[in-house]
């Protein structure tokens, strides 16, 4: 739970340049809040909302697949990877993510990337742009080029809602694309895409 306070003061860190001013008034505003609770809670409550949804989608999508009427079905589980060169950020998506009742993953860069895949094939890979060394683009296009991974979902996580990324992206075969700070309902359906295959 405190990730999301880190990115909460990130988000003012960035608002800020870097500098300390916005970002000593973000520390403020959330020492100063009734319950600091409030905030955690309000994002796991919109989790826990989509998560309802998530499943009843997939039981619908089941139905249909096999012709009967039932809501008894689980929803299927996803092994998602999730690839940031920022610890904090890494986390607090998967934190998200886990919300919606889905195994996640964190690794930092492309070497790390690879052994996680070698283990377990991931239904889906959500790939930080801006990366120093190897960008998260060009980490999607060798997925896309390894038979083991060719068929993952990739979503684009990035800080900068640049039209080159976007292009770039949408070349390579991402099928989401994410700008930072990531909104609980844009994650919800990239989940729900996944699921819906």
């Amino acid at each position: 739970m405190v990730v999301i306070l880190i990115l909460f003061v990130n988000a003012a860190k960035r608002a800020d340049g870097g500098g300390g001013t916005r970002l000593a008034g973000a520390a403020e505003d959330a020492r100063a809040m009734s319950g600091r609770a409030f905030l955690y809670t309000a994002v796991f409550d919109d989790a826990r909302k989509y998560t309802d949804m998530s499943q009843t989608i997939e039981n619908q999508s089941t139905e249909r697949r096999q012709g009967r009427d039932t809501t008894t079905v689980p929803p299927r589980k996803l092994n998602l990877l999730v690839v940031d060169d920022n610890q904090e950020v890494g986390e607090s998506l998967a934190m998200l993510l886990e919300t919606f009742g889905h195994s996640v993953v964190v690794v930092r860069n492309w070497q790390m990337a690879v052994e996680q895949v070698k283990q377990c094939v991931p239904d889906a890979v959500y790939l930080d742009i801006e990366m120093p060394g190897i960008s998260g683009i060009e980490i999607g296009r060798r997925l896309r080029n390894n038979p083991d991974t060719a068929n993952a979902v990739l979503v684009a996580v990035t800080g900068h809602s640049l039209p080159m990324y976007m292009d770039d992206a949408l070349t390579v075969g991402f099928r989401h694309f994410l700008v930072k700070p990531v909104r609980i309902e844009d994650l919800a359906t990239t989940v729900q895409s996944v699921l819906a295959g």
